[in-house]
């Protein structure tokens, strides 16, 4: 008799931006990632926004998305429209990238 222990999982990722990039570019990546919610059932909060500049060397832009699950971040990260973001929005603007994911603990 196995007890499933229901993780939180919450996603922080943060982007670097080419040089090159728009300000409209990087609007569309904020866009972007807040419209996942209304297509994706399993994110059940998204924060993002540009970096507020209070420090040098700073990553450009950061979003955290909450699961209820580990199975909810996996079906995330292999949707077709965060996957579509990715290669059409996303990379065409990245110059650098780091991420974890965390169990949200009490």
């Amino acid at each position: 008799f196995h007890h499933t222990i229901i993780m939180a999982i919450r996603h922080i990722v943060m982007f670097k931006f080419s040089a090159e990039a728009t300000s409209a570019q990087r609007q569309a990546v904020k866009e972007g990632l807040k419209s996942l919610k209304a297509k994706i059932p399993e994110i059940k909060a998204i924060a993002c926004n540009t970096d507020a500049g209070l420090a040098e060397g700073n990553y450009d832009f950061c979003a955290c998305v909450d699961f209820d699950s580990v199975e909810g971040y996996k079906a995330y990260a292999t949707n077709e429209d965060h996957q579509t973001l990715i290669k059409e929005t996303i990379k065409p603007i990245l110059a650098g990238r780091s991420a974890v994911q965390i169990v949200l603990e009490d």
